[in-house]
């Protein structure tokens, strides 16, 4: 049931439940013609092919202490959704989860607080939410606050996306844009066509990629140097710029580098040859060319031809100090005021070894210190990996992947909150965007209906219309609307 205004007034209490155990609702979802569940699944969460329970070892609320929600405009209002069954790392087959609190509604599978700035029954401090959750394992209790935040606030914001094949997309950097006053985004990938901001965005992309990909098989990372050579002398690896330029400028892992190929101009010549080779070097400028003999790929302009450099650099760095180097004609107008960042997916939801996670939160901790030793006023934000598919809606051979990979990045979720979630991190400018927690797996995903061969039968299934990757017209929107309202409160 809605609540009335006026209750509001009144600070009643909201409780909510749900329970692993009761029945499931059903519901019609836009182009599904057959009933769905949208409330929690009975059966066992995660039916996991590998043991789990050496991470696992405690059921967790992947609940930030803070969060926050746009106050909305005099017409528009912004709504606060937290999922339930986003909202918990378990291995328990069954769990139930209640919360209070003074504002808000209760709705199946979902919390929900809905905004109109007029509204001058709006609280005007944070209220609390209380969460309590018990499964076979014991009792969780959790608390955390919400505060709405207004647009008055219209200092600029200059936001450098760092992340895989949802920001390069942009989508929810367009909901960004959208949402919220004075809001400009940066990066070296642009595609002219689309309307969406730039980023720094890169489809299958890790963390790993981004500390290690030079002289790489397939794109270069923008943020690895030879340790000895200037963000300024480095021109990058030929074969990446031949591929964008000339043979391969169409290709998903090249479309979109045309601008920054052309000194961030639209139309031009580019700054590469056919061969790749950067037109206008100086002495000491250095590329690397993978057709080149072993042991002579690296090379270097003496001031009439690129010569091979007699000592080969073996010692690489992530420098986010000569990546603003390498790259200012991307940054006339303004560097970084913000920079967010969007990994864990393809690093956890896709690869079990989720004992490397120490080594992904340290990379994190490296990346933040390089980009804050560049200008130690640029705020960082972590945004959590998005859930998958809602697998009880599922019926295809996906539903068990999917099950599983929900597992993985709620337990990614939940070591960044461990380790961002902290005075400490506050006070270093860092803040978290729960988009684990805020993402609709139900209608922020398209879903389609296939037929499929299992066992040998042909069966008429659900499935996910695009894996892993929320609607371009709910789920994106959901994360957009998550980061803006981090941004808005932390300017």
């Amino acid at each position: 049931m809605l609540l009335k205004k006026h209750i509001h007034k009144l600070s009643l209490l909201t409780t909510f439940m749900i329970m692993g155990t009761q029945p499931l609702m059903a519901t019609t979802l836009p182009g599904l013609s057959i009933p769905t569940a949208i409330t929690e699944i009975s059966e066992k969460e995660t039916e996991v092919s590998i043991d789990y329970t050496q991470y696992i070892t405690e059921d967790k609320l992947l609940l930030p202490r803070n969060l926050y929600v746009l106050k909305g405009s005099a017409t528009s209002g912004e709504r606060l959704n937290i999922f339930y069954r986003n909202a918990l790392l378990t291995l328990s087959d069954h769990f139930m989860m209640s919360g209070y609190s003074s504002y808000g509604q209760c709705l199946t599978g979902r919390w929900l607080y809905k905004t109109l700035s007029d509204d001058s029954l709006l609280p005007n401090e944070p209220f609390t939410i209380d969460f309590t959750t018990r499964t076979d394992r014991g009792r969780t209790t959790q608390s955390m606050t919400v505060e709405l935040v207004d647009n008055s606030n219209t200092t600029p914001v200059r936001l450098l996306p760092i992340g895989d094949s949802l920001t390069r997309a942009g989508v929810y950097l367009s909901q960004v844009v959208n949402s919220i006053p004075n809001v400009t985004t940066l990066g070296t990938r642009y595609y002219p066509t689309d309307g969406i901001p730039v980023r720094e965005g890169r489809g299958g992309w890790t963390l790993e990629k981004y500390f290690t990909y030079i002289d790489s098989a397939q794109l270069d990372s923008p943020f690895v140097f030879p340790t000895d050579v200037s963000g300024a002398h480095y021109k990058g690896n030929t074969r990446d710029w031949k591929a964008i330029c000339y043979t391969a400028p169409n290709d998903p892992a090249y479309n979109g580098f045309q601008k920054i190929a052309r000194g961030w101009m639209d139309e031009g010549e580019f700054l590469y040859d056919e061969n790749g080779y950067y037109k206008y070097p100086i002495i000491g400028d250095v590329m690397v060319d993978p057709t080149l003999p072993e042991g002579s790929q690296w090379i270097e302009w003496n001031g009439f031809d690129w010569q091979t450099m007699m000592i080969q650099p073996t010692q690489f760095e992530f420098n986010f100090t000569k990546y603003m180097d390498r790259y200012k004609a991307a940054f006339t107008n303004g560097t970084p005021t913000h920079v967010s960042i969007l990994l864990g997916a393809n690093e956890f939801g896709y690869n079990k070894e989720i004992a490397e996670i120490d080594l992904f939160i340290n990379r994190l901790n490296e990346m933040i210190n390089s980009i804050q030793t560049y200008d130690p006023s640029i705020k960082i934000i972590l945004c959590t990996p998005t859930i998958a598919p809602n697998a009880s809606l599922v019926t295809a051979s996906t539903k068990t992947f999917y099950k599983e990979y929900d597992l993985r990045v709620k337990y990614v979720a939940s070591k960044l909150l461990e380790a961002f979630d902290t005075d400490e991190a506050l006070a270093r400018q860092i803040y978290i965007a729960p988009m684990t927690l805020t993402l609709d797996a139900t209608h922020g995903y398209n879903y389609i209906e296939k037929n499929e061969i299992i066992n040998g039968f042909t069966n008429f299934v659900t499935d996910a219309a695009n894996s892993i990757h929320p609607s371009n017209e709910c789920g994106q929107l959901q994360m957009g609307s998550t980061l803006a309202a981090v941004i808005q409160k932390f300017r």
